[in-house]
């Protein structure tokens, strides 16, 4: 339900706003109000999407007035409704939602309420992806929180390795000796046990120093990596994808390229474990099957030269079985 507040110092023009917004579903009108220090209280006790707001009043203008609002709620929408029309480039300034001339038309209010609407669900949508902290595994292992790439400083390479076997293992719990046998086998058992307990220790710390949602849980002999729901494990979500895509008969290649952008390296680019050698593969080879479907397609319904076939080409130009797959002699 989208919460609107009103303001107009004219009281039949208040009415008859009010009159419209109740007319529009999804639409629930807060408060309205002629006073704006009145409206002003409003806006700082309760939670408002949007407010309309009449722009000549002999208290306080309204683009003033809007400046204050926003200076209280910089989330909130303004809409601008007038009788002058002198006002638009001020009204803009500010970020209006819209600027509707009197006397207001209910299609013409409709249409702004869907704007503040789209404007919202935008909103939220940046808001989710500033927060989602994304670990990517397909190239380099980097952590992402929103669209910002954080700089870790490993203490140590097997801090690093740790961490991405926990990452690798995010279903499972793990027993320490098995963790003890992978990267300190050549220790005593205490002097291993010991390296464990301070990686482990490096790892939290860095989590800890970067805020991100993730902590590794010690269960007597075994450990666990506990990820919130809302992180995203770039490999994890690459899978599901292109299988999900591999089900359809059906190629929709704004999705293939959706899947196949996510794909930049294999998976631990640059990194020689050896118990990534499996999934790697797995990946590899998804990643490819998708590239054969997807180029067979462009190739037998658009041209050579067509912007798919030479987006096809930039996405997988770092690697030579890729990139000959989508040749067009391949197809001939």
């Amino acid at each position: 339900m989208l919460q609107i507040a009103i303001i107009d110092d004219e009281p039949l023009a208040l009415q008859y706003l009010d009159l419209l917004l109740r007319k529009i579903e999804g639409v629930h009108v807060s408060g309205k109000y002629m006073n704006p220090e009145d409206l002003i209280q409003h806006i700082q006790t309760e939670q408002i999407d949007a407010v309309f707001i009449d722009i000549h009043m002999p208290a306080m203008k309204g683009t003033d007035l809007a400046e204050q609002l926003l200076n209280i709620n910089p989330s909130l929408h303004i809409g601008f409704v007038t009788a002058y029309d002198n006002y638009a480039i001020k009204a803009f300034e500010l970020n209006a939602v819209d600027y509707i001339l009197k006397p207001v038309k209910q299609e013409r209010l409709a249409i702004t309420v869907q704007r503040i609407i789209e404007r919202k669900m935008t909103d939220q949508d940046k808001a989710v992806e500033n927060r989602t902290t994304v670990l990517r595994d397909l190239g380099a292992l980097q952590i992402y929180q929103g669209n910002k790439r954080i700089d870790i400083k490993w203490r140590t390479s097997k801090a690093k390795e740790l961490f991405a076997y926990f990452i690798h293992h995010h279903e499972d719990t793990i027993r320490k000796s098995e963790l003890i046998d992978l990267l300190w086998s050549n220790l005593p058992w205490e002097k291993a046990n010991a390296q464990l307990y301070t990686t482990v220790y490096q790892i939290r710390k860095v989590m800890q120093q970067i805020d991100a949602p993730i902590k590794i849980i010690s269960q007597k002999e075994f450990y666990q990596i506990d990820i919130d729901y809302d992180v995203q494990i770039q490999s994890r979500e690459f899978k599901l994808a292109a299988y999900d895509l591999l089900k359809k008969e059906n190629i929709n290649t704004e999705q293939y390229f959706k899947v196949l952008d996510a794909y930049q390296d294999e998976y631990l680019a640059g990194l020689d474990y050896l118990w990534a050698v499996s999934e790697r593969k797995i990946l590899r080879d998804l990643w490819l099957e998708l590239i054969i479907r997807l180029s067979a397609y462009l190739h037998r319904y658009e041209k050579s030269s067509s912007y798919n076939i030479s987006k096809l080409k930039g996405l997988t130009d770092f690697d030579a079985e890729a990139a000959e797959i989508v040749k067009e002699k391949s197809w001939i």
